[in-house]
């Protein structure tokens, strides 16, 4: 039987010594534990909103309006959990109630002056007011029961009113004209945690290529290595090997995510949030497609900057030196987070189709914008050709530094000597 390729050795050696270690296996496991807590934890913290309810004061100065505003707080308190409302005497002092609130007795007050249907000022003060969805409903709350006191002055029906001002229902789904439409924020949700994942893992494992070439470089086993195996395939290897953890782990990582989603009703219900079996996210189902793309670009991405970051090892003398060199690779993969926002409010603009065929903003965006319906197959056909094709060239770029590199110390090299050893042959 053949012996295997060099590279292939290499390779399964990086693979095998990085997946024995305890951080390894913690790291795996945290995964599926952060999916969990991000079902359970924001689920938890409601029901106990809910139960625990917000407490505020409120004076009515006008003794006239204050039911009506609590009222009103309360019917639209479902938004923000209960808001259990205290009504004071009219004269209770301001210095009062702001001792209640360094108590914790009460969050906030309400101040409701005499002249409110004559333009006067309504007030709240309190420690809760940076929560700008409960403002929002303080807020319409008293404006609604300050038009229906206004309305009932003039002398007219509040059934008339009610008729009037009956709200009208809105729905919401995204769609692209194919297949079933899906909740906008669960769409949104889904794009923006691929895109958090892959920028993570590319990140993550493309640093740890050139943290391993640096740690063989300084301790200089790697004077021993490159006597036996040339340079090309000891780095090619070492990418793979590294990369190989990344794809295991990402894996292991989507497998869980599905079986949570799977049995989150289940999860939810352990933890006492009552109805929970029958949640539905509007998620719908990630289908084949999704997740093949998904790992493609995750693959093609990770030997681009792995690759860039190899060549940073080879060329540095210290872990330091490697922090301060890599910073303009790390704002090429910086850059493309600051158009997520962009490309999901409009996936099928213009700046969406270009930013996705860049070949250093490809890789986390375009996973994103396809699983929101906003690529098409041969958009992503072409979008993965520029890539692969990039990748390519980074790749010979790179190999060239790291075969020269790899041996050089001393003083770090200028932008003429690396031009020289890509030149060298």
């Amino acid at each position: 039987m053949a012996n295997k390729p060099t590279w292939m050795v290499i390779a399964k050696r990086e693979l095998m010594v990085r997946i024995r270690t305890k951080w390894f296996i913690i790291v795996t496991l945290l995964g599926p534990v952060l999916m969990v807590g991000m079902i359970i934890g924001p689920g938890v913290a409601m029901v106990k909103k809910n139960q625990s309810g917000t407490k505020i004061a409120m004076v009515d100065k006008s003794g006239k309006y204050g039911p009506e505003i609590a009222g009103s707080l309360w019917l639209a308190s479902k938004a923000v959990g209960s808001i259990d409302v205290e009504q004071l005497p009219p004269t209770t002092s301001e210095e009062a109630l702001q001792e209640r609130i360094k108590n914790d007795e009460i969050k906030g007050y309400l101040v409701i002056p005499a002249d409110v249907l004559d333009g006067g000022t309504v007030t709240y003060r309190g420690s809760n007011v940076a929560n700008s969805l409960l403002m929002r409903v303080m807020d319409n709350a008293v404006e609604r029961s300050v038009w229906i006191a206004r309305w009932k002055a003039e002398g007219r029906d509040l059934e008339e009113w009610n008729r009037l001002t009956a709200g009208v229902d809105f729905d919401v789904e995204h769609t692209t004209g194919e297949g079933e439409a899906k909740s906008p924020v669960a769409a949104l949700l889904v794009g923006f945690l691929v895109m958090f994942t892959l920028y993570m893992a590319i990140l993550l494992y493309a640093i740890n290529v050139m943290r391993s070439v640096v740690e063989e470089k300084t301790s200089r086993v790697i004077e021993v290595m490159v006597s036996t195996i040339k340079s090309t395939p000891l780095m090619l290897g070492k990418v793979l090997g590294v990369g190989s953890v990344g794809l295991l782990q990402l894996s292991i990582w989507a497998v869980m995510a599905a079986l949570i989603y799977s049995f989150r009703g289940s999860i939810l219900g352990m933890v006492g949030i009552a109805g929970a079996a029958g949640i539905d996210l509007g998620l719908g189902s990630v289908g084949g497609d999704a997740i093949f793309v998904t790992l493609l670009y995750f693959v093609l991405g990770y030997f681009f900057y792995a690759a860039l970051y190899c060549a940073i090892g080879a060329m540095v003398n210290s872990e330091q030196e490697a922090q301060q060199v890599q910073t303009p690779v790390v704002m090429l993969l910086v850059i493309p987070v600051l158009f997520v926002q962009l490309v999901a409010a409009d996936p099928r603009g213009t700046l969406a189709e270009v930013v996705t065929l860049l070949p250093f903003s490809s890789p986390v965006l375009m996973p994103m914008r396809y699983l929101m319906g906003g690529a098409s197959l041969g958009e992503v056909a072409l979008s993965v050709a520029i890539l692969a094709a990039s990748v390519l060239g980074v790749v010979w770029l790179a190999a060239r530094i790291y075969r020269v590199g790899i041996l050089m110390y001393g003083k770090r090299p200028s932008l003429k000597e690396l031009v020289r050893w890509i030149r060298h042959t």
